[in-house]
C-alpha cells in the first residue's frame, strides 16, 4: 500500500513533468479565475494552444525546450484518460503491432486487442466491441491480425526500400522548387505592394493641406495601398511558415541509409514488440478495415497518403484441418508398396507437412486412411492373394518352422504389411513348391512348373 511519502514523491515528479518551468521556460495564462454566480471562484486550466506568453529559455533549466515538448508528447500519447482524447494509448507489449491505430470500417469507432493462443504463440485479434460495450449491442466485427499486421509490415517494407526513396525525395526536390518558385512571386508581390504604399504617403505628403478633398483622397489611397501591402505581407508569412523544409545532402543519405537498414533492424530478434509498434506509428496515422468476403485495409500514412489492401480471409478450421486431395492420392498409391511408418518418412522426405506445421508420423498415416476410407496394406495385399504363415503351412501340411525355411531359401516372399516385420507370403507364379525330405538321401524343397508331372509330388 503507497504510503503518504510515496504518493507525495508521485505528485512531485508528475508536476515536474507538466510544468515548463524545469524546462527553463517563463509561461503566463496556465490557468483563469471564474466566477461562480453562488460568489465563489473556480480555478479552470487552460489549454496549452491558449497559454498569453510562453517564453523558451529564459533560465537554466533541467531539460532543455526540445526534449520538454517530445515528453508532452508522450504523455498525450499514453495518456489514460477516458474519451475521445486517447485516440492510441501507449505500446504494450503484446504482438498486435496495430494497437491502437485501428478503426471499424463500419461504425468508425477504434478496435481493440484480443489475444488467445494458437499452436503455442499469441494471436491477435481486432474487434470493435464499442456497440457492446456503450449500448448493449453486438460487436460490428472480428478481424484476425496476424493476416493484417503482416500485410501492413510487407507494405511498409516496401515503401521503404532504397529505390523507393529516392523516387520519393526526387519528388520531393522538384514540389520544393516549385515552392520556392512560388515563394519569390509572393515575395516579388509583396515588394510592389510595399512600394505602391510608399508612392501613395509621398503623394498624400506633398499635397496642400489646405485642398482638403484632394488629402482626404490621397489618405483614403494611402490606407488602401496600406492594408493591401499588410495582407500580403501576412499571407506571405503564413505560407512560408507551412513552406517545407529543403533536405540537405546529408540528410537525403541519411534517410536512403536507413530505408537499407530497415528490413535487418525490423527482423532482428533484439527488438521487441513495444519498439516495433513505435516504428509503425512513426509511418501510419491508422488502418480502416472492413471484413466482408474480403478484408479491406485503408492504410493511411503519416504523409497524408493512404493504401488500399485487398487481404482473403483465413479459412475456417474444419477446411484448414482437411488433408489436401494430392495427398491422399499420394498416400493412396504409396500404401500399395509401403506400410504406415515407410510412407510418414516418404512424404517427410519429400517436404509435405501437415496443416499445424510438423512431420508425418505412423498414426497421421493412419487417421488419413480411416478418414478416407483407404484400404491398408494387410488389406491390399490380401486382394493380391497372399496368404499368411498358418495359411501355408495347412496348405502344404507343413509346419510354420518350414514356411520361414522356405522364406530364407527364396522359395516365397514375405510382404511386410508394418513395421514390425509381420506380413504375408507370396507364392509363385506358374510354379509350385515341390516338399523335399530329411534322413538318408534327403533332398531340399524345390520349385518346379505346375504343367510338369512328377512322380515325387507329395513325397514326404
Amino acid at each position: 500500500m503507497p504510503t503518504k511519502a510515496t504518493s507525495c514523491g508521485r505528485r512531485r515528479s508528475t508536476h515536474a513533468s507538466y510544468n515548463p518551468r524545469y524546462a527553463g521556460a517563463f509561461v503566463y495564462g496556465r490557468t483563469r479565475i471564474r466566477h461562480r454566480p453562488d460568489g465563489g471562484v473556480s480555478v479552470v486550466k487552460v489549454a496549452r494552444a491558449d497559454w498569453q506568453f510562453v517564453m523558451p529559455g529564459m533560465h537554466q533549466g533541467y531539460i532543455d525546450w526540445e526534449r520538454f515538448e517530445a515528453n508532452q508528447r508522450r504523455l498525450t500519447d499514453n495518456a489514460g484518460a477516458f474519451g475521445g482524447e486517447r485516440l492510441s494509448g501507449p505500446a504494450r507489449e503484446g504482438p498486435a503491432l496495430l494497437q491502437g491505430r485501428v478503426l471499424c470500417g463500419l461504425c468508425g469507432e477504434r478496435m481493440g486487442v484480443r489475444y488467445s493462443r494458437e499452436h503455442g504463440s499469441t494471436i491477435p485479434t481486432y474487434i470493435c466491441q464499442e456497440s457492446a460495450v456503450r449500448r448493449a449491442g453486438k460487436t460490428c466485427q472480428t478481424v484476425p491480425g496476424k493476416i493484417v499486421d503482416a500485410a501492413v509490415v510487407a507494405l511498409l517494407i516496401e515503401m521503404m526500400t532504397p529505390m523507393t526513396l529516392a523516387v520519393t525525395l526526387e519528388v520531393q526536390r522538384e514540389l520544393e522548387t516549385r515552392a520556392h518558385e512560388a515563394n519569390t512571386a509572393r515575395r516579388q508581390h509583396v515588394e510592389r505592394l510595399r512600394y505602391d504604399a510608399e508612392l501613395a504617403r509621398r503623394r498624400y505628403m506633398k499635397v496642400d493641406p489646405d485642398n482638403r478633398l484632394v488629402a482626404d483622397t490621397l489618405e483614403a489611397e494611402w490606407n488602401d495601398k496600406l492594408r493591401r501591402h499588410a495582407e500580403a505581407a501576412e499571407e506571405y508569412e503564413r505560407r512560408s511558415k507551412q513552406q517545407a523544409a529543403t533536405l540537405s545532402t546529408e540528410v537525403r543519405q541519411r534517410i536512403l541509409g536507413l530505408a537499407e537498414q530497415l528490413p535487418r533492424i525490423w527482423n532482428d530478434s533484439r527488438v521487441d514488440f513495444r519498439e516495433r509498434k513505435r516504428i509503425v506509428r512513426l509511418l501510419i496515422d491508422d488502418v480502416t478495415l472492413i471484413k466482408a468476403q474480403k478484408i479491406t485495409a485503408h492504410v493511411r500514412l503519416s504523409g497524408g497518403a493512404t493504401r488500399t489492401l485487398e487481404l482473403e480471409r483465413p479459412l475456417p478450421i474444419a477446411q484448414l484441418r482437411k488433408f489436401k486431395p494430392e495427398l491422399v492420392a499420394t498416400v493412396d498409391r504409396l500404401l500399395d508398396q509401403h506400410c504406415d511408418r515407410e510412407i510418414a518418412d516418404i512424404l517427410n522426405r519429400d517436404g509435405w507437412r501437415t496443416w499445424e506445421g510438423m512431420p508425418f508420423n505412423l498414426k497421421k498415416i493412419a487417421f488419413i486412411r480411416g478418414a478416407y476410407k483407404l484400404a491398408s496394406r494387410y488389406d491390399r495385399l490380401r486382394r493380391r492373394g497372399m496368404l499368411t504363415t498358418r495359411e501355408i503351412a495347412a496348405k502344404f501340411g507343413i509346419s510354420e518352422t518350414a514356411v520361414h525355411e522356405w522364406g530364407r531359401q527364396g522359395l516365397i516372399t514375405k510382404c511386410f504389411s508394418d513395421n514390425l516385420n509381420r506380413g504375408l507370403w507370396a507364392l509363385p507364379v506358374q510354379q509350385t513348391i515341390l516338399k523335399g525330405c530329411g534322413g538318408r538321401g534327403g533332398r531340399p524343397a524345390r520349385l518346379v512348373p505346375i504343367t510338369a508331372p512328377s512322380s515325387e509330388q507329395g513325397a514326404v
